[in-house]
């Protein structure tokens, strides 16, 4: 099952790769000259609280603000049996526009199903369903995973002089990024038998689960060489086991995120030594954008998703760093 979820994940990816200048061009005049005052969208995510939904919120305000329409955000605060009745909720009253942040790859498909039927355009951010909806804006979780892992041999395999004993920490083992990245990532280290994945434990997005996976680990094998954690929030607690059994510098700590500051000084404080960044502030912007085209009727010529693949850049302690790599809320 989920080998054929990784499948449909990937064809649905492929497909979104497809950027939304075709839909810029196909409504200049409403661009130009918006007419959607008064319509609404309702944004689900997984949770508010967090940098990654507020820095996404903080820009869709503002594309509303500007144009006049509803933002309504309901805040399931990580209770996915709260987010289904909340989406349910929602999909009943009809918005024009439905935000989603999907925290696995199945939870929410059925819903977006439905809301699409009934004439809801949904947007997926940055976590994928493997249904496919009008649109979709986020990261491209098969590159990361696939450049960690490569970064990761470099570092721990052949002739490195390490152990090549890598811990992989998943918020959740179905949520679309833990899917997609730890499919490739797999796929690299098949290719180097010296790579040895020791644990893959999800920390249900929680730092102090991740750093009790990691003082676990670290007991086991105290000479591990890497930690790949699937978001920097919680992958903050693995770093903080890393500097607790003082092994800073010798089992390095690698994330993804949304690249706020609070990443930043995890960089500098070498809690956190690697961060592939999506640009969660970029990536509101983005999602306010298609929000607006979706209220004015975009959509894609051939019937796949609308999508932004969120430009990505790599924070890590070195000459090229610079603090002006993160954003600030």
């Amino acid at each position: 099952m989920l080998n054929r979820a990784i499948g449909k994940l990937r064809r649905v990816f492929a497909a979104t790769l497809v950027m939304t200048c075709a839909a810029l061009v196909a409504v200049p005049q409403a661009q130009a000259n918006p007419n959607i005052a008064g319509k609404k969208v309702i944004f689900v995510p997984i949770s508010m609280g967090i940098s990654l939904t507020e820095g996404w919120a903080r820009r869709m305000k503002e594309h509303a603000a500007i144009y006049g329409y509803a933002l309504d955000i309901r805040d399931p605060a990580f209770n996915t049996q709260a987010m289904t009745e909340l989406l349910a909720k929602a999909i009943s009253e009809k918005p024009d526009v439905l935000v989603v942040h999907n925290p696995t790859v199945q939870l929410l498909s059925r819903q977006i199903k439905q809301a699409e039927a009934a004439g809801i355009k949904v947007l997926q951010i940055n976590l994928q369903s493997n249904q496919q909806s009008s649109a979709f804006v986020g990261a491209n979780w098969e590159r990361i995973g696939r450049e960690i892992a490569e970064d990761i041999v470099k570092s721990c395999g052949k002739d490195s002089g390490k152990s090549g004993k890598v811990a992989i920490i998943p918020g959740q083992l179905t949520a679309a990024d833990s899917v997609m990245m730890n499919d490739a990532a797999f796929k690299v280290f098949k290719e180097h038998p010296e790579i040895k994945v020791v644990s893959n434990q999800a920390s249900d997005w929680e730092p102090e689960k991740a750093r009790q996976i990691t003082a676990t680990v670290l007991q086991q094998n105290p000479d591990l060489c890497a930690i790949f954690g699937h978001w920097d929030v919680h992958t903050m607690g693995a770093g903080a086991a890393v500097k607790d059994a003082a092994l800073q510098g010798k089992a390095l700590v690698y994330a993804t995120g949304g690249g706020d500051n609070v990443t930043c000084k995890a960089v500098e404080d070498g809690v956190l030594d690697r961060v592939w960044s999506y640009d969660a502030d970029g990536q509101g912007r983005d999602a306010a954008t298609l929000i607006d085209l979706l209220l004015q009727g975009a959509k894609s010529e051939d019937g796949k998703m609308l999508s932004l693949e969120s430009p990505m850049k790599i924070i890590k302690a070195g000459s090229d760093y610079s603090p002006n790599l993160c954003w600030k809320m």
